[in-house]
């Protein structure tokens, strides 16, 4: 699917490395998203801080009628403390194993939420089993109440 990142990437020191490659991390976690929850993405946003100390980047996918997907790596944290992952600002969690490809763990996860959440909201909902009391316009429709 064709989705556009916009970067915004702000320097106050020497660069760093991140502790992942969060560029490659990103385009795969849109690109598996919307292949999975079959949605274009409406907005997605790379944003990145470097300091002499750190790196922290955010990459926010805006998904219609999914929420808001979002990925956060803080390189001063190693391995999977690094990374934290948020669906509709509600921490989401994730396994990772090592050498797997970061985006599509994420993206996995996400979509697992996505569907728990859904299956959670229809659960609430009350089933239709009684009969619904019947309003003026549905007496008349049905040939009951008075028509003036």
């Amino acid at each position: 699917m064709k989705f556009q990142i916009h970067e915004a990437i702000g320097h106050d020191a020497t660069l760093i490395p991140a502790p992942l490659n969060t560029h490659e991390a990103a385009h795969e976690f849109t690109d598996t998203l919307a292949r999975l929850l079959q949605v274009e993405p409406a907005r997605v946003i790379h944003d990145e801080y470097r300091t002499a100390e750190y790196v922290w980047t955010n990459v926010t996918v805006s998904l219609p009628l999914v929420g808001e997907a979002v990925f956060s790596v803080d390189s001063r944290k190693t391995a999977c403390e690094a990374v934290r992952l948020y669906l509709d600002n509600k921490a989401v969690p994730f396994a990772w194993a090592g050498g797997a490809n970061v985006g599509r763990i994420l993206a996995g996860a996400v979509v697992a939420a996505v569907r728990q959440r859904d299956a959670a909201r229809r659960a609430e909902r009350p089933r239709g089993g009684g009969a619904r009391p019947l309003g003026p316009f549905r007496k008349r429709a049905l040939g009951g109440g008075r028509l003036h």
